[in-house]
C-alpha cells in the first residue's frame, strides 16, 4: 500500500523562505534609503536653481534688482527684490539639507536691472543633505546661467 503524498509545506521550507524574503528587504530598504537621502538633495539644488533662475527673469522684466541670499550651515534663504530682502520672510530647504557653503559676501548674490546680469560672477553654492551627500549650485559667468553638479 502506498503511503500519501503531502499536500503542504514543511515548517523547515518555510522558515527558508521566511528568511530569503527578509534578506531581500533588508537589503532593498538600504537602497531606498539611499535613494530617498539623493532624491532630497536633488530637489533642493533643484530649488535653489530655480530660484536663480527665477529672479533673474524678474529682474529683465521689471527693470529692479533681485537678490538670494544664504547663510552657510542652514537650511534657510530669502529671495526677492534686493530693497526689501531684509524684511522677507526666510524660506526653506528640504529637510536634512543645509548650505554647506556659501560666496564670500555674505552669501548674497544680486542680479541687476535691467539685464538681469550677475553682480559677482562664477558664484557657487554647496548643498549638504543626507548621508554628507553633496550637489553645487553653480552660477556662470555675468550672465547668470544656472548649473548643478557635484562638487
Amino acid at each position: 500500500m502506498k503511503r500519501p503524498s503531502p499536500k503542504g509545506i514543511s515548517l523547515l521550507e518555510l522558515l527558508i523562505v521566511l528568511a530569503v524574503l527578509g534578506i531581500l528587504l533588508g537589503v532593498g530598504f538600504v537602497s531606498l534609503r539611499s535613494y530617498q537621502e539623493s532624491l532630497a538633495l536633488r530637489e533642493a539644488a533643484t530649488q535653489v536653481a530655480t530660484e536663480l533662475l527665477s529672479i533673474r527673469q524678474q529682474a529683465r522684466r521689471q527693470s529692479l534688482d533681485f537678490s538670494f541670499q544664504a547663510s552657510a550651515n542652514s537650511p534657510a534663504y530669502k529671495v526677492g527684490r534686493s530693497s526689501d530682502l531684509a524684511s522677507l520672510a526666510d524660506k526653506s530647504l528640504p529637510q536634512g539639507v543645509v548650505f554647506q557653503s556659501v560666496p564670500s559676501g555674505g552669501g548674497r548674490v544680486t542680479f541687476t536691472a535691467p539685464y538681469g546680469v550677475v553682480s559677482a560672477p562664477n558664484r557657487t553654492f554647496r548643498l549638504r543633505g543626507p548621508g554628507n551627500r553633496m550637489l553645487e549650485v553653480h552660477i556662470v559667468g555675468s550672465t547668470g546661467k544656472v548649473v548643478v553638479r557635484a562638487p
